[in-house]
């Protein structure tokens, strides 16, 4: 299996008492956060909270950006997870963990630039990389998760190199449903001491026939050998 290590990731957050609408459309942030080392912290949230000093709406979306250029060409995907490492901090529905969406991210550049507050806008929640009919959890555990990703998520890294991802919480924040319970809590915490990695199965595409004693990992060099000097190759 290959392995590729978000290369960076972080949050950006926005409150509001305002309302609502002001919060979930804002396109700057209160606060943002890079390159956690945190064993405990909040990543993606949706919270509301009424007392007598007024209302209070936030949301929290965590962004993870992993360079995969070395298997943009040559290679056919399959089998693409993510990992992640949650934490019993998680908050959600009815014990079980956050539901979440992972969406389209168009922020932190080629998997190099950090993200700043006005990054809180730059998603498009119209392209979904995971099945977002609410089976989609960060679990309320400490144990390595993962979710598996689509062909959408696939097609990113083979047409553009880069796999971008917004998550976002799931009941509110992604259908854009403002909440109305007094208080409500949605939030993901993760640990770092494991950063964020996508997981893939990588067969590299080309010349088809078995080469004896050449490893996948080279079979490129056995591509790239003219035809009529195929015979040249032991064991073909």
């Amino acid at each position: 299996m290959a392995t590729i290590t978000a290369g960076k990731y972080g949050w950006v957050s926005a409150s509001s008492e305002l309302g609502w609408t002001t919060a979930r459309n804002a396109t700057t942030g209160s606060n943002v956060f890079n390159q956690s080392t945190s064993t405990d912290s909040e990543q993606c949230a949706v919270t509301y909270s009424s007392g007598g000093k007024g209302s209070d709406w936030s949301v929290k979306r965590l962004f993870l950006a992993f360079n995969a250029t070395s298997y943009q060409t040559g290679y056919t995907i399959t089998n693409l997870k993510l990992y992640y490492l949650p934490t019993t901090s998680t908050e959600g529905s009815g014990g079980a963990g956050m539901k979440m969406a992972l969406v389209q991210s168009t922020a932190q550049g080629n998997a190099n630039t950090n993200l700043t507050t006005s990054d809180i806008d730059n998603f498009d929640d119209s392209v979904d990389y995971a099945d977002n009919d609410g089976l989609v959890v960060w679990r309320d555990l400490s144990t390595l998760q993962s979710v598996d990703l689509n062909s959408t998520a696939i097609s990113a890294i083979t047409s553009t190199g880069y796999l971008k991802i917004c998550i976002m919480e799931y009941l509110y924040d992604y259908p854009d449903t403002a909440p109305t319970t007094n208080p409500t809590a949605m939030k993901a915490f993760a640990n770092y001491s494991t950063v964020p990695y996508l997981s893939f199965t990588a067969t590299a595409t080309g010349y088809q026939n078995d080469v004896i004693g050449v490893s996948s990992s080279n079979i490129n060099s056995v591509n790239a050998v003219a035809t009529a000097d195929i015979s040249e190759i032991i064991g073909v």
